[in-house]
């Protein structure tokens, strides 16, 4: 998720709008990570490992672009894939800062050219638009269109990850932390919804990853205050394997 962070200031007290425009400046002006170049997530992983090739594709934002990893292997998508056993064939199509939007445009193009149908797609998007201005009924609308087609190109599962933990991240302060928090929760309800009906397998990140980057937010979250670690990309993972498990894939 990008650095640029824009809250909508609802209708408060004018103490409170003051407080909350001076924790929005905070957080934009942050700590930042060492800039480096995108890493290049795509290709086959586990070639040595048994077992037929898994075909995985990858939308999504800084998350599955690895932003606050040490490096190409820690980040969520090689994780998941070396912890299956089995070769797997990645698609990575994902760029720090995306909103939904953005990937119904650059990114779900990318997965129906594929030469070869993906057997699986993860769909990680969302949570630039908790942070930036996007209403929650464009982006419910935009999400099920984005499932619709990706659905449509003959994957056998489609994940739908939900929002991280924003509740927990300290880059936010209080109040700000605890309404980003509370905006995340709406748009993980959309994503949720929006996966049961458009079929799709839901992940709740948020559950199975809050306690831990709230317990421990130095291990958890990078530099920045803001990504994930590498054992904070850990912690993803280790949501997303249970649910491929789940479905008899991991």
């Amino acid at each position: 998720m990008g650095r640029r962070i824009i809250i909508a200031t609802v209708a408060a007290p004018a103490g409170l709008a003051l407080l909350l425009g001076a924790e929005i400046l905070l957080a934009i002006n942050g700590p930042s990570l060492e800039p480096r170049e995108p890493f290049d997530l795509s290709g086959l992983v586990g070639r040595t490992s048994e077992g037929a090739e898994l075909r995985m594709a990858w939308i999504g934002d800084s998350v599955s672009a690895g932003v606050g990893a040490s490096g190409p292997e820690a980040t969520v998508p090689r994780l998941v894939a070396a912890t299956l056993g089995r070769p797997v064939r990645l698609d990575v199509f994902a760029t720090s800062g995306e909103r939904v939007s953005g990937a119904l445009t650059e990114k779900v193009p990318r997965v129906e050219a594929l030469s070869d149908p993906p057997d699986v797609i993860v769909v990680q998007i969302g949570g630039n638009d908790v942070t930036h201005l996007t209403g929650l009924d464009d982006f419910r609308e935009d999400y099920e269109r984005l499932l619709d087609r990706v659905g449509s190109v003959g994957a056998q599962h489609v994940l739908a990850l939900g929002i991280p933990a924003f509740g927990s991240t300290p880059r936010f302060l209080q109040p700000l932390r605890a309404i980003v928090g509370w905006r995340g929760r709406q748009f993980d309800e959309e994503i949720r919804e929006a996966a049961a009906a458009g079929g799709a397998t839901y992940v709740d990140v948020a559950g199975n990853t809050s306690e831990d980057f709230r317990e421990d937010p130095g291990r958890y979250h990078a530099s920045d205050e803001f990504h994930p670690s590498d054992e904070g990309y850990t912690l993803w993972a280790e949501a997303i394997l249970g649910a491929l498990e789940g479905l008899g894939i991991a």
